[in-house]
């Protein structure tokens, strides 16, 4: 089964040159990506307001990825919307059976 969502990086520096106005403060030479306060802020007030509004998404983390997708189409509406600075991806449900700590929606058991 196909999921649409985003993903985000926070080992991977090249995830600035996505969100470039959340990287102004970070700096490359000291810090570490996942100590950006505002990439994580953004992340996590996106995430909540997704959440609130569906259940109908896999969200956790696979191997130090942040991820976030359904196969519900009003689901994808939402996270569309929530993150419009990102571009939507396609993954398959089966590669994502290995998050750690998700809020699932089960695809399986429908």
């Amino acid at each position: 089964m196909k999921l649409q969502g985003i993903t985000i990086d926070f080992y991977d520096k090249r995830t600035c040159g996505l969100l470039p106005d959340l990287c102004t403060q970070w700096d490359i030479r000291y810090d570490e990506l996942e100590d950006n306060e505002e990439l994580l802020k953004y992340w996590e007030e996106s995430l909540k307001k997704v959440l609130a509004k569906t259940d109908k998404v896999v969200s956790g983390n696979v191997e130090g990825k942040s991820i976030l997708y359904s196969a519900d189409e009003e689901a994808i509406k939402i996270i569309k919307e929530e993150f419009s600075e990102l571009e939507l991806q396609t993954i398959e449900y089966e590669d994502i059976i290995r998050c750690e700590h998700c809020i699932t929606h089960d695809y399986l058991e429908e």
